[in-house]
């Protein structure tokens, strides 16, 4: 049953919850929105997520010349809106579910929310290298994405990791930067064959066979130790402006107590896909969620 979701201290909960406002939040809150139903999309930073950072998506349906991803993501927020999507900033910190069905989602700054179901679509965290220097220097020379740092231009940077993010990015610096690294810890690429052409055909240097085991500098970001994974380990250092840390990703979980995620709890998007991280596939796999949930919903 649709409800509609009231104001004051006795207000009737939402029907839905979505945590995380990517790709996967932002389709799923936008479906449940078009259907009728009372739902908050919720999301600690900008809307879109880390798909608002990728400079060019190419394999996105309906856009023959590509689109960058905040062009794309502004799409679909302005989509969600029409449709009457509320939105709030917030993380959640706490996920419960009561001895009545009802969900609550608190806040960091200490608001609760209430509603019959929630969808965690908080996405996934880039990995760490763990090495020393690295939380020290983190913002500092030390990045993931290129849309979070200054501008390369003319500067020499590393790119750590071995996947096509890795490739894609070290391709892409490569036309900016004065000198770019690609360093990962095997003697094989894990990209498609598009990518490793660019990156082929790029001045990007590829440092197979290396990992990176201290960062060094001061107020910034100086330079990297690496070692060979060789018996050697031999030990080389370069001299780095900065460095994005691009070794994979971990699904971010629900920060809930319980042993088996309850009824009316629906997961999507990098939080719940594995693998499989792009666009297209993080929006179909929210519809999907928001689907169930709807069901969900018709079943109370």
């Amino acid at each position: 049953m649709k409800r509609r979701a009231e104001s004051g201290p006795a207000a009737a909960p939402l029907d839905a919850v979505v945590i995380g406002g990517g790709p996967a939040g932002l389709a799923a809150g936008m479906h449940l929105a078009r259907a009728g139903y009372a739902a908050l999309l919720v999301e600690r930073r900008a809307l879109g997520g880390q798909a608002r950072g990728i400079g060019r998506i190419e394999n996105y349906p309906g856009f023959p010349q590509g689109i960058s991803g905040r062009e794309l993501m502004g799409l679909w927020a302005r989509q969600a809106k029409r449709w009457g999507l509320k939105t709030r900033l917030g993380e959640a910190v706490a996920v419960s579910r009561g001895a009545d069905g009802i969900f609550s989602v608190r806040l960091k700054k200490g608001a609760a929310l209430r509603a019959r179901a929630v969808l965690w679509c908080a996405g996934a965290a880039f990995r760490r290298l763990g090495v020393p220097g690295e939380s020290r220097l983190a913002g500092k020379g030390v990045w993931n994405t290129a849309d979070e740092a200054p501008s390369c231009a003319g500067l020499q940077v590393a790119v750590a990791g071995s996947g096509e993010a890795a490739v894609q990015q070290a391709a892409l610096l490569a036309g900016r930067a004065a000198k770019v690294y690609l360093v990962s810890r095997t003697g094989r690429l894990k990209a498609h064959k598009l990518l490793l052409k660019r990156l082929s055909e790029s001045v990007a240097a590829w440092l197979p066979g290396f990992c990176i085991s201290r960062l060094l500098g001061g107020r910034r970001l100086r330079a990297a130790e690496l070692t060979s994974a060789s018996a050697r380990q031999e030990k080389l250092e370069l001299k780095l402006d900065a460095l994005f840390v691009l070794v994979g990703k971990e699904p971010l979980g629900a920060p809930a107590s319980w042993r088996k995620e309850p009824a009316g709890f629906f997961k999507a998007g990098d939080a719940a896909m594995g693998i499989y991280r792009q666009v297209a596939v993080a929006g179909g796999d929210g519809i999907r969620a928001a689907m169930g949930c709807i069901r969900y919903l018709e079943g109370l």
